[in-house]
């Protein structure tokens, strides 16, 4: 740790925690995951969202990768006007691949029973005032997230609108259904593509999942879990440090260097 300027802890959840104090008696900076509680860090982290929060801190958590898919989206929508409120249900993988242990096999769980999921949480822990509710279930596949979420808007907007501010939102795909219309669809182009091990680092939305009646837009995506979050490492870095002191610098930087936006 002596010969290192920042940390990214990819421990297993709650256990970069345990580490803190070990990064503390060196005077390290640290970027941790989503999986661990919001306090072990100065702020939880998304940089579309709040870049400028994080810069300079010690400490930074990263949030899971579907509450960095969450917070794109919304990102993107607010580009619109004021949200009043969104709600969600998002779709969640059983396990990634190496995950021999976990399931369900068969079966779909609700995860959790009673609303809202703890993902809606997670979004207020970088947007405290946004009214967000979420329901999730686990579903048997390692492939990807489906999230279907609901917006209501201050205002009526048309739905050129919405895919003109998803089509122009760093980290955000928009890809037709008629074409592409399952995660093994987009998880098995994105590796005949040569994207590494298949990784799609993008929220890909289905075009023609979007419907919009007055101030209501509904819309359909899949996060694959296993890459969303590794643009917002290298952002973190950057904001911690202060290599780069605004969000667009950062992200044009990574999503340049990874080929963000460039596959499909």
């Amino acid at each position: 740790l002596n010969s290192v300027d920042v940390i990214v802890d990819a421990t297993p959840g709650d256990i970069g925690a345990t580490y803190k104090k070990l990064y503390e008696s060196f005077g390290r900076k640290a970027v941790f995951q989503g999986g661990e509680e919001p306090e072990v860090a100065e702020v939880s982290f998304n940089a579309l969202v709040n870049y400028g929060d994080a810069l300079g801190k010690n400490y930074v958590r990263v949030v899971s990768c579907n509450t960095t898919g969450l917070l794109r989206i919304i990102y993107a929508i607010s580009r619109l006007g004021k949200i009043k409120r969104v709600r969600g249900f998002i779709v969640r993988r059983a396990a990634d691949l190496k995950e021999i242990k976990k399931g369900p096999i068969e079966g779909i769980i609700l995860d959790p029973s009673k609303p809202p999921s703890h993902h809606a949480l997670d979004v207020n822990t970088v947007i405290k005032d946004l009214d967000i509710i979420t329901y999730a279930v686990v579903v048997p596949t390692t492939l990807a997230h489906i999230h279907t979420l609901q917006f209501v808007l201050e205002g009526a907007v048309s739905r050129d609108e919405v895919l003109d501010t998803l089509a122009n939102t760093p980290r955000i795909l928009l890809v037709d259904g008629g074409l592409l219309k399952s995660t093994a669809e987009l998880r098995e182009l994105a590796r005949d593509l040569g994207r590494p091990q298949g990784d799609i680092y993008e929220n890909v939305v289905w075009s023609d999942s979007i419907l919009v009646r007055g101030d209501e837009v509904m819309l359909t995506y899949a996060v694959h879990q296993e890459a969303i979050v590794v643009p917002e490492n290298i952002d973190a870095i950057r904001a911690i440090t202060r290599l780069k002191e605004r969000a667009e610098d950062s992200i044009k930087i990574t999503d340049e260097t990874l080929g963000i936006k460039r596959w499909l």
